[in-house]
């Protein structure tokens, strides 16, 4: 397979590596594009919550900052392992819906996720982000573990 564009989706977890490297792997052995993408999910799970005030802004910044931080650790590691055509995205919004939204405006060829050994019946029933992806995604999803 052809490979031009891979998504690679972190969210700070530990297991987030183990995507990361699977992704780093094919972008190196395809000289594909990879894009790691962050989805700050905190600020817009608690909108019904926030207010206008400063604590809330400074709340903010720090989820954003630490989303920032999340990418630019990726960066280094990813340059340390030889990828140079590598790009980061900071999104805020339900992950699921901002993964599968990227996939679609950049025309992603492959989504590498990290994930838990559940089953695929425990995912159903879990809801989980991995789930509501591959029920939408636009290209095919390696679920990394």
């Amino acid at each position: 397979m052809d490979y031009k564009h891979i998504i690679c989706p972190i969210d700070g977890t530990e297991i987030t590596d183990i995507g990361v490297k699977h992704a780093a792997y094919i972008a190196k052995l395809t000289g594909a594009r990879l894009t790691i993408l962050h989805v700050v999910e905190k600020w817009y799970r608690s909108t019904h919550l926030v207010t206008n005030s400063a604590e809330w802004s400074a709340i903010h910044e720090e989820w954003i900052n630490k989303g920032r931080e999340l990418l630019e650790d990726q960066v280094k590691r990813l340059k340390d392992m030889g990828l140079k055509d590598i790009e980061t995205l900071l999104r805020e919004g339900d992950a699921s819906h901002e993964i599968v939204a990227l996939a679609v405006e950049q025309k992603a060829d492959l989504i590498v996720m990290a994930t838990h050994r559940y089953s695929p019946m425990g995912k159903l029933f879990m809801g989980s982000v991995i789930d509501r992806v591959t029920k939408k995604s636009p290209c095919p999803i390696l679920w990394a573990f």
